[in-house]
């Protein structure tokens, strides 16, 4: 059969042409590119130890409370940023409160005697003392 014989090589030479002229374009990646990593490059280590705390909120309706992980050696600001976030609030509407005493941002929770199982009460800003 020659004339599938013909068409196979000519679709194969046309073939081969359209792969040649690909190769040949330019790329428009350069390999220089550097690609930034969003991962830190040092992990910060607090001292402290892990302990199991609830979290309760009276901000809105009803009373919520949550359990969370926490280190003692963490900064009370940042524990404040990540429970705003589990409760679906503006850290600047409220404090953290334990045994009575409003916590200070720029502490450690271990400066508050925190125990594992202990309540942490967040509450309005506008009563907070």
């Amino acid at each position: 059969m020659g004339f599938d014989d013909e068409f196979d090589e000519e679709f194969d030479e046309e073939l081969d042409e359209d792969l040649d002229e690909e190769l040949d374009e330019p790329s428009s990646k350069t390999p220089e590119e550097v690609v930034e990593s969003k991962t830190p490059a040092t992990r910060i280590v607090t001292e402290g130890n892990k302990i199991s705390v609830y979290f309760m909120s009276t901000i809105g309706p009803g009373e919520k409370k949550q359990k969370l992980n926490v280190n003692t050696g963490n900064n009370v600001g940042d524990v404040k940023e990540t429970v705003a976030n589990l409760f679906g609030l503006d850290p600047a509407d409220f404090h953290l409160s334990s045994g009575g005493v409003t916590m200070d941002e720029s502490s450690v929770l271990k400066d508050y005697n925190i125990s594992d199982g202990d309540d942490i009460l967040l509450i309005p800003a506008s009563t907070a003392g």
